[in-house]
């Protein structure tokens, strides 16, 4: 019982909303074994439940974590960010917290962060192209569960992660996405705009890579890209 609810969580954590049936066939057991998993887990609030209308029939159930579902996936994360803040703060030079305000002291430590993790992974990044490196980031940070897949659309990459590994410390502090995107610019080597977050209520964390030094992207409503030439007005 505990085996098939963790893969529930795990499945839910890096995939997002699932239906009942999406989760029998991924984790291979019956529908019906599935549905008292979900009415259990509900009632422990690890899950919730809404409603999604379909073109034809009635209604379809899909389940995702709750805030406290989220939480469960996340404890080595936690402590992954807990081992990578310690120095970071020790480290902190008495001209950098001088005068500062705490947002911005806590902007500094979230950067040193964002690049220890950099460090930490930099020696798996070889890929000459931007294409290579794009693969080889979100290979890389999928075990920090910053990252989870990566589409090819035309003129940019866009890099998408359904779970956040640190969901109430995100929801506190803008910092810790910032740390995330900038982790992904820094061993990218090329610029990286993040336009929604899962902290900021969107069903993902997505993140756009422009392919060409003449592309700019830029977040329309702040969550659809439009592509825009350097030297023509921004499309309407």
């Amino acid at each position: 019982m505990e085996r098939t609810r963790d893969e529930v969580v795990r499945i839910l954590h890096e995939r997002g909303a699932r239906s009942v049936a999406e989760l029998a066939e991924e984790i291979g057991v019956s529908p019906g074994s599935i549905r008292r998993h979900m009415d259990l887990m509900v009632a422990d609030r690890l899950v919730v439940s809404h409603l999604v209308r379909q073109s034809r029939g009635r209604p379809m159930t899909r389940y995702a974590l709750s805030e406290a579902g989220e939480e469960r996936t996340s404890a080595s994360h936690y402590q992954k960010l807990l081992d990578r803040l310690s120095p970071a703060l020790a480290n902190l030079s008495a001209e950098e917290i001088d005068g500062q305000d705490g947002r911005a002291v806590l902007d500094r430590l979230f950067d040193r962060v964002a690049e220890s993790v950099a460090r930490e992974h930099s020696s798996q990044i070889r890929g000459e192209s931007l294409g290579e490196r794009v693969y080889e980031v979100t290979v890389a940070l999928s075990h920090e569960g910053i990252l989870q897949e990566v589409e090819d659309e035309g003129d940019f990459f866009r890099l998408r992660n359904t779970g956040c590994p640190y969901r109430t410390t995100a929801s506190e502090t803008h910092a810790c996405c910032a740390a995330d995107r900038r982790a992904i610019e820094l061993l990218l080597g090329a610029p990286v705009e993040q336009i929604t977050t899962v902290a900021g209520g969107a069903a993902a964390c997505e993140y756009l890579v422009a392919k060409h030094d003449d592309v700019r992207l830029v977040a329309g409503n702040g969550l659809l890209p439009v592509v825009e030439q350097k030297g023509t007005a921004p499309a309407r």
